[in-house]
């Protein structure tokens, strides 16, 4: 009994490193990836099954409303910086949930096109910017890698728990109207989460002073963020494959049935979910780029290796190890443009950052649908699999450029937290 408290006391000290915001934060998050994973896995289904469009039409519609939503993440980080995180989140929630509720009210094509343009430019990549930007004000950057793992826990429970919910809805309603409508009911139901209870965490404004471009002249003249964002095009050009590309390919390659396939994303989501923060919490000290290299290689050996092997064990352990990339790419990404960016910038940056990520999602689905019909789904992979090892190659070679000298607070603060952890009492 003792040493359960001390397991729960030490617990506490954990969670209580974190402030309440945070874990605030973390939970809104959980509650709208459920209500986002409720629609967004069917608005495919629901546009070829139910109002007849062909499916290259719908990769067209989805490929080039993200790239017509790119320029904005400019705008949004610029916002998230001078307006403040809150208002940008919320902007970014209302998207999400406007798109799903009209996916259960209106059936003319070109209005839901609209939409889902207004969703890819304004809705979950607003989110994402000011929500990373609000993540770094609320954490201690030695803990801020955990920090962006435990909301990315948050993500891959919403994952989980969105599909199973719309499961049991599609059974009483096949139409995917029911699920589309509870599911942008829940993602307003962290709209009153950021009404009521999320506070704004902007750094207060020193004097003003005139910022180039906006404010992005910084952005682009900083070179080791760049060279990040470059390096980092290569994992995500096959990250960008996994919900698109990537069970195409493995119906064409394995013949894999899409109960199949759900069962692949199940499993995957499961991973993340039980170790996401573990891992995390292991690897926390460890260099960024040697874990950016080994999250390149996961993604791409492991999305490769499944196309090529037969099906089997050995297909569900590659997609595990795709599963662990993941969850070192994004947290670890994450922390580094946070590590990077000035505090008055740090919107900025995300923006540019999104950008970034939401070009991955982009040149993933478009170039990697190209190397399929013209190459094969094996020899398109092989593609995707040097591709991380490129980037497996590419990050130790920056590390020197994107290692920033601690400042004497930042030393302070380290020091002092890994002389609290050495003092803790164990009963």
């Amino acid at each position: 009994m003792r040493q359960d408290g001390s397991l729960i006391d030490r617990a506490r000290r954990e969670a209580g490193v974190f402030p309440r915001q945070f874990w605030l934060l973390a939970g809104g998050v959980f509650v709208y990836l459920t209500g986002v994973e409720m629609a967004y896995p069917f608005v495919t289904l629901y546009l070829t099954g139910r109002l007849g469009v062909s499916t290259s039409t719908v990769g067209l519609i989805l490929g080039l409303t993200v790239l017509a939503g790119l320029p904005f993440q400019i705008v949004g980080g610029a916002l998230t910086d001078r307006l403040g995180r809150r208002p940008v989140i919320a902007l970014g929630v209302a998207g999400s949930a406007a798109l799903y509720l009209a996916l259960g009210l209106v059936n003319d094509l070109t209005l839901l096109v609209a939409f889902i343009a207004w969703e890819a430019a304004l809705g979950w990549p607003m989110f994402l910017t000011a929500s990373n930007a609000m993540i770094a004000d609320l954490t201690p950057f030695e803990r801020r890698t955990e920090a962006f793992g435990i909301t990315r826990v948050a993500v891959n429970g919403g994952m989980v728990v969105g599909p199973l919910l719309a499961g049991m809805v599609l059974v009483a309603d096949p139409s995917f109207r029911s699920s589309f409508l509870l599911g942008g009911t829940i993602c307003c139901a962290f709209l009153l989460i950021v009404a009521l209870g999320l506070r704004e965490t902007r750094p207060a404004r020193g004097e003003r002073r005139r910022e180039p471009l906006g404010g992005y002249g910084v952005v682009l003249g900083d070179r080791r963020f760049l060279l990040f964002c470059l390096a980092a095009l290569l994992p995500l050009y096959g990250f960008g494959q996994i919900w698109s590309i990537f069970p195409v390919a493995l119906a064409q390659s394995q013949g894999i049935a899409p109960e199949t396939w759900s069962r692949l994303l199940a499993l995957y989501a499961l991973s993340g979910t039980i170790l996401q923060y573990p891992v995390i919490r292991l690897v926390r000290r460890r260099d960024a780029m040697l874990l950016m290299a080994c999250a390149s290689a996961l993604i791409g050996v492991g999305l490769g290796g499944a196309v090529l092997v037969p099906f089997g064990w050995a297909t569900r352990a590659l997609f595990v190890a795709v599963a662990l990339g993941v969850m070192l790419l994004i947290p670890i990404s994450a922390t580094v443009v946070s590590r990077l960016a000035p505090a008055e910038l740090r919107g900025r940056y995300m923006g540019a950052w999104t950008l970034v990520w939401l070009s991955g999602y982009a040149l993933g689905p478009l170039l990697g649908g190209m190397a399929v019909d013209t190459l094969g789904p094996k020899e398109a992979y092989v593609l995707v699999a040097l591709t991380g090892l490129g980037g497996a190659a590419l990050f130790p070679l920056l590390r020197a450029r994107l290692r920033p000298a601690e400042s004497a607070e930042e030393t302070a603060a380290l020091q002092a937290a890994e002389v609290a952890a050495e003092e803790l009492p164990v009963r």
